[in-house]
């Protein structure tokens, strides 16, 4: 058997490792739409983990689906900017373009972690959103509660009644099943080999788990800090 040199062998490693990231990359601009039948009367779309850096070909690719389903209600599952945001000029004007007669918004981890939470909450109420923290509103498609990020995710809402639960943190569904439907992102899917999830930082990770008397939609969500997304394409929900 011949041997392979050191340099054959650290160049594969290196061939390697861009294959992987270029893969990445790619599954970090590809996007499907999901779309749950949960029979609510109207069209809602449910974004999360946006990381908005500007207006890219991705938000395009968001404002065209959103014009198309023309839905009644938006709701944003937080991580809306991140730390490598910039000028939130761009922020405003994408948030702005998201149309609907209703649009709900609950923070993220990276929301507050960037250190903007107060000007990112003016900038959302500008942009006609309601910033949910821990309440319950009256909506087109009945009572929403929205649970606030927690650093330690522990979650006070055992007694929290609704017909969805709009959150960032999917954890939140093992502290209540009081609501039809608790919508979350967060894992941005996770890393999966085949079915297996070989990499997660929740105790949910990506799609729909029945609980009993709740159901739960994890999304992959809509971007990242960094736009490598391994085995997680980009997911845009609507429920209808």
């Amino acid at each position: 058997m011949q041997k392979i040199s050191r340099r054959t062998f650290l160049a594969g490693i290196v061939a390697g490792i861009a294959a992987i990231t270029i893969y990445a990359y790619a599954e970090a601009q590809r996007m499907f739409v999901t779309r749950l039948k949960l029979g609510l009367g109207t069209k809602a779309a449910f974004l999360v983990d946006t990381h908005i850096h500007g207006i890219g070909p991705v938000e395009r690719q968001v404002l065209e689906v959103l014009q198309e389903e023309r839905p009644e209600i938006i709701l944003h599952g937080g991580d809306v900017i991140d730390e490598f945001t910039g000028s939130l000029d761009q922020v405003k004007s994408y948030l702005a373009s998201l149309e609907a007669d209703e649009k709900y918004v609950v923070f993220g981890n990276h929301d507050y972690w960037c250190g903007r939470a107060a000007e990112l909450t003016r900038i959302l109420e500008e942009c006609g959103f309601k910033v949910l923290r821990d309440e319950v509103v009256k909506s087109g498609i009945g009572k929403i509660a929205g649970v606030d990020w927690r650093d330690d995710r522990q979650y006070d809402v055992g007694c929290c009644r609704a017909d969805i639960i709009l959150a960032h943190d999917p954890n939140v569904a093992l502290y209540t099943h009081n609501a039809k439907v608790i919508i979350a992102g967060h894992t941005h899917g996770g890393v999966r080999l085949g079915s297996l999830t070989i990499l997660t930082n929740s105790a949910y990770t990506r799609g729909l788990y029945d609980l009993g008397s709740s159901i739960l939609y994890v999304s992959r969500g809509l971007g990242s800090i960094i736009p490598l997304r391994p085995t997680s394409p980009l997911e845009l929900v609507i429920l209808e």
